[in-house]
């Protein structure tokens, strides 16, 4: 399985975002500190994917993403919404989880390959709920990397 590249540093916990373009703004502004692109180049990416349909995945969970010209390695980012972000996921639930995806453009093979590993360990109920009670940064990258 993929090594999912995420740090305390690249998880926002309950930031106040309302709406589905706050949260690609601010998952943008994480992904731009370790990518060397502006944030706005990826939050335009990032809703330019979400035109084409959402990555909401059901149970409260989306995983934004974007193959970036000018990236050179994945860059993850998350953000746990306490309220709830409307995503148009396919179960009509409000999105609270999000876990945003900045890879190369030429890089189709690792995008397809952590967009597997997040869903894979996004599909445990347990680790969803562990992601929804932490408190923290920290608390939630334990969760969403060493939780089984």
């Amino acid at each position: 399985m993929t090594t999912l590249p995420l740090t305390p540093q690249q998880v926002l916990i309950d930031p106040p975002v309302t709406d589905a373009g706050a949260v690609l703004d601010a998952l943008a502004a994480i992904l731009a500190e370790s990518t060397g692109q502006t944030a706005s180049v990826i939050a335009e990416a990032l809703k330019s994917r979400e035109e084409q349909g959402s990555t909401g995945i059901g149970h409260g969970v989306a995983l934004p993403h974007a193959r970036i010209d000018g990236v050179t390695e994945v860059a993850v980012a998350a953000l746990r919404s306490a309220q709830g972000i409307s995503f148009a996921a396919p179960d009509g639930l409000d999105v609270q989880v999000f876990i945003a995806v900045a890879v190369p453009k030429t890089a189709a093979t690792a995008h397809l390959e952590i967009l597997s590993t997040l869903a894979v360990r996004l599909a445990s109920e347990a680790v969803r709920a562990d992601l929804l009670k932490v408190h923290n940064a920290e608390g939630f990258f334990t969760a969403m990397t060493h939780s089984d």
